[in-house]
C-alpha cells in the first residue's frame, strides 16, 4: 500500500528542501572565492546523485564530491577566474570607451561575445568535472569542446543563468533556490549532451 511518503507530492516538496539544502552548501562553501570550482562540481554532482538518483544522504554526498574535486577543481577554476578578470576589465574599459566616444569602443561586442563564451565553456567544465575522471588539460580542453559542439544548448544555458542573476535582484528569495535549481537545468542538458556521445557515465 502506498503512503504519504510515496506520493508524488511528498517527493517534489523533498526535492525542493534538498534544493534549498544543496544551495546553501554552495553558498557557505563558496564564500572563500578560490573554493568556488570545487563548490560547483560539488553541487553538480549532488544535484545528480541525490536529487535524481535519490544515493546516499546529501551533506556525506556534498562534502565528498566536495573533497574529491578540490584540488583539481580549484587549479581549473582559478585559470578560469585570471580568464573572467582579463575580460571584465576589457569590457568595463569599452563601455568608458563608448561613453568617452573613443575608437576603443569597438571592442564592445567582441568582448561580450568572448564573455558569453567563456561562460558556456565555464558552465561545461563544471559538469564535466564533476561527472568524469580527467586531468586538469582535459576537463579545460574535452569541457570547452562539448560547449562548442553543443553551443545552441549552452547559449540556452548561459541566457537563463543571466536571466536568472537579473530575476535575483528584485526576487530575493529566489536565491535560495537558484544555485541548485539552476544546477538541476545543468544536469538535464548536459546528461541529454552525455548520452548522446555514448560516453560511459560513472555512477
Amino acid at each position: 500500500m502506498k503512503t504519504w511518503f510515496d506520493s508524488k507530492l511528498f517527493q517534489f516538496f523533498a526535492g525542493v528542501v534538498d534544493v534549498v539544502w544543496i544551495s546553501l552548501l554552495w553558498y557557505i562553501s563558496s564564500l572563500l572565492i578560490v573554493t568556488l570550482g570545487a563548490s560547483s562540481a560539488a553541487m553538480y554532482y549532488t544535484v545528480h546523485t541525490r536529487i535524481f538518483k535519490n544515493e546516499g544522504y546529501l551533506f556525506p554526498v556534498y562534502k565528498k564530491a566536495f573533497l574529491d574535486n578540490f584540488k583539481k577543481a580549484t587549479v581549473v577554476w582559478l585559470i578560469c577566474l585570471l580568464l573572467d578578470l582579463f575580460l571584465v576589465l576589457d569590457f568595463f574599459l569599452a563601455r568608458m570607451a563608448i561613453d568617452q566616444g573613443s575608437a576603443l569602443a569597438v571592442l564592445y561586442y567582441p568582448v561580450l561575445i568572448c564573455i558569453v563564451i567563456a561562460v558556456m565553456c565555464q558552465l561545461s567544465i563544471v559538469a564535466y568535472q564533476a561527472r568524469f575522471e580527467d586531468t586538469i588539460k582535459g576537463v579545460l580542453v574535452k569541457g570547452s569542446l562539448i560547449a562548442v559542439s553543443n553551443i545552441g544548448w549552452l547559449l540556452f544555458l548561459t541566457a537563463f543563468l543571466f536571466g536568472l542573476i537579473y530575476l535575483c535582484r528584485y526576487l530575493i528569495f529566489l536565491a535560495v533556490v537558484a544555485p541548485a535549481g539552476y544546477a538541476c537545468l545543468m544536469r538535464h542538458v548536459f546528461e541529454h549532451i552525455y548520452k548522446k556521445r555514448g560516453w560511459l557515465i560513472k555512477p
